[in-house]
């Protein structure tokens, strides 16, 4: 997800999770629509996250076996290899992609809870509304 599609869906994500008293019983029919939708993208991303993870440890294993066999320098330590492994662009392009999925599934992960604490949100309003007009 790029970062465009990224705030956009902050945006929708924070208008859609927002009730009012006028909104909330049409909100305690909508809240498992909603989960459902931020479930489905965030196993999307989750899915992409842990395909980047791979990716960099494949891209690891092979700048490894390069820098450490392949070099015209001896490195001498393990932290010696690590430090010429982080110094590949594409390698630290990788990095930088994997942190920041790791923040937009974070954040859908929030918004998940978010959207369960809304549903009892909801559900203890209604209650109140229910007690203030002798319903209960």
């Amino acid at each position: 997800m790029d970062d465009k599609t990224f705030n956009k869906l902050k945006q929708l994500a924070t208008k859609e999770i927002q009730f009012t008293e006028e909104t909330a019983a049409y909100m305690s029919t909508r809240v498992p629509n909603l989960y459902q939708k931020y479930l489905d993208i965030y196993v999307n991303e989750l899915r992409e996250l842990k395909k980047t993870g791979t990716e960099i440890e494949n891209m690891y294993g092979v700048l490894y076996k390069k820098t450490k066999h392949h070099s015209q320098y001896e490195w001498g330590s393990k932290s010696e290899i690590e430090s010429q492994i982080n110094t590949d662009p594409a390698y630290h392009a990788l990095r930088i992609k994997a942190n920041e999925q790791e923040y937009i599934v974070k954040y859908l992960e929030g918004v998940l809870d978010n959207i369960k604490r809304l549903s009892f949100s909801i559900k203890n309003y209604i209650d109140i509304q229910k007690f203030r007009t002798g319903m209960f």
